[in-house]
């Protein structure tokens, strides 16, 4: 089992970089501590806890030893919407629709992933929605991580958003197939409105506040100087350059 320092660091690997940050873990780390890492173990818990586990295995596609017609439906108009939402380059995107044997409740997960390791940045979503098809009460929950490591930064954003109980249509598996399709398209309607409006939405707006207000306050609008800073750093050599000889002639009259 891994030490609790290296088992944190990789249960925190952002998307796409579990297996980069394990090498640079036993690169640096002493030979017992690399040695102590179960990797099979935590890279399954990671994908677990993430949802990357869904774009590896064949449970987006899961299927049930007895036909449940509200569970195909919602789980064809859940495929859909995935498709359509995440269809973006360089994209991967699961769901997995399930129910569980004894339970009323429905579990639709979503996971989407986009690893750009050359361009120094990911990303990752990861929604849960529980629906209760015979109370028609509907519940989620959207995990968003993304992370940009370019020039030396390394800065990562973690965003949780909880998504209040609401009512849905009630639906049974006794209904007919035309019903049942009709209900899964209004539970993906409500899935659709509450990732537009309550997490992009949001998002933007946080964005937007992190630009005008936080980081505004963090630094000069103007340096003291009342000039912007030019960032060309050839620029900078060359007046660094031309000090060093202004200097080394004020030397020679001196003398």
């Amino acid at each position: 089992m891994a030490t609790p320092p290296a088992r944190s660091i990789l249960l925190a690997s952002p998307p796409g970089q579990f297996d980069l940050i394990l090498e640079d873990i036993q690169s640096i780390a002493p030979k017992s501590l690399s040695e102590d890492v179960d990797v099979s173990a935590l890279r399954a818990e990671w994908a677990a806890t993430t949802g990357h586990a869904i774009v590896e295995t064949s449970a987006a596609v899961d299927t049930t030893d007895e036909s449940n017609g509200c569970i195909d439906a919602l789980r064809k108009a859940m495929g859909d919407y995935v498709n359509l939402k995440f269809s973006s380059p360089g994209v991967r995107a699961a769901h997995q629709v399930k129910q569980e044997d004894g339970d009323e409740t429905i579990t639709i997960t979503t996971y989407a992933e986009r690893i750009d390791l050359a361009n120094h940045s990911v990303g990752s979503w990861n929604a849960c929605y529980t629906v209760n098809p015979s109370l028609g009460h509907i519940s989620g929950s959207v995990s968003i991580t993304a992370h940009t490591f370019e020039n030396g930064g390394n800065v990562q954003l973690h965003s949780n958003m909880s998504l209040d109980e609401t009512n849905a249509e009630c639906i049974t598996s006794n209904d007919n197939a035309d019903k049942q399709l009709i209900w899964a398209k209004s539970i993906v309607k409500q899935v659709q409105a509450w990732e537009d409006k309550e997490v992009m939405d949001k998002l933007a707006d946080m964005y937007e506040r992190m630009n005008n207000e936080y980081l505004k306050s963090l630094r000069r609008v103007m340096p003291i100087t009342r000039t912007k800073m030019d960032w060309n750093v050839m620029a900078h050599r060359v007046r660094i350059t031309l000090g060093e000889g202004h200097d080394k002639d004020k030397l020679k009259h001196q003398h």
